[in-house]
């Protein structure tokens, strides 16, 4: 008999979980309502930090971003945008009145996590990511998946959260440098990651390969990372990324030793997406 997905599942901790995780698009792709779908699914649904401020004035009719552009107008009219400063206080309102609101709604088995990442600097890359990543907690999402970035500092930027080992924490990264690196920094604060997301070339998103992506594959990548951490005695799921298209490739990746695997373009089509209905026929043709 031929296997499929649903013949597996996807452990954290004490959890089983349907090994399907919706990755975090932005801005506003993987909405709420897709990670809630995938969730009462059994499933993890992801959402995006990625312009949390916008996405709040969208929801909400907050006027955040307003704001934001009120207070820049005299200083900075041209389009070099590198000296403009997020409010901290508003990117912390808008994380947490989105997070708060996706929790109190969720139902189902699965999990919300929120995608944050490193190099959205908002013009004060060290607070802002903290800022982020506190509201993430404070609101209560099941877990966080950090990204586009090595991400050295963010486990200690929330080793005295109450919530630090509460909340599921992982990390994506694209070669088995990549998360020693990590791993020696998540070491200090005495907490490795619950699960790790390896991304092979084919991924979208903040990737870290060059020209020669070509020359890589998502299995080997998964192969190499996996015996890393046998060789650190860790056993942390590794949830393969990139290029995962169809049930069966699901499956293989499975069987040759992720946990489960993170899809996301192929959600990106869905009636739940925030992608706008034109741009989905487009991905359809």
């Amino acid at each position: 008999m031929t296997a499929c997905v649903d013949d597996y599942r996807l452990r954290l901790g004490d959890r089983l979980y349907v090994p399907i995780v919706i990755g975090g698009m932005g801005v506003d792709i993987s909405t709420a309502e897709l990670a809630l779908e995938a969730c009462r699914l059994g499933g993890i649904g992801h959402i995006s930090d990625a312009m949390m401020t916008l996405v709040s004035d969208r929801t909400f009719r907050t006027r955040l971003t307003r704001r934001k552009a009120a207070r820049h107008r005299t200083t900075n009219p041209g389009l070099d945008k590198r000296g403009v400063r997020f409010d901290l206080a508003d990117v912390r309102e808008a994380q947490l009145r989105i997070v708060r609101d996706v929790m109190e709604r969720r139902t189902g088995d699965g999990a919300i996590f929120i995608n944050v990442m490193e190099k959205l600097a908002m013009g004060d890359a060290v607070n802002s990511l903290r800022t982020r990543l506190v509201a993430a907690l404070d609101g209560g999402i099941d877990g966080i998946t950090l990204s586009a970035g090595l991400h050295m500092n963010s486990f200690s930027a929330i080793r005295d959260h109450p919530r630090f080992r509460d909340a599921k924490l992982g990390i994506i990264v694209s070669s088995r440098r990549a998360l020693r690196i990590f791993l020696r920094s998540a070491a200090r604060t005495g907490r490795y990651p619950d699960y790790v997301v390896v991304e092979g070339p084919l991924a979208g998103g903040h990737l870290g390969f060059g020209k020669d992506w070509a020359d890589y594959r998502l299995a080997d990548i998964v192969a190499d990372v996996l015996g890393l951490l046998r060789r650190e005695e860790l056993d942390i799921p590794v949830i393969a990324a990139g290029g995962i298209f169809t049930g069966a490739d699901a499956v293989e990746a499975i069987r040759g030793g992720a946990a489960g695997v993170q899809v996301a373009t192929r959600f990106a089509v869905t009636r739940e997406s925030g992608l706008p209905e034109a741009v989905k026929q487009e991905y359809l043709r």
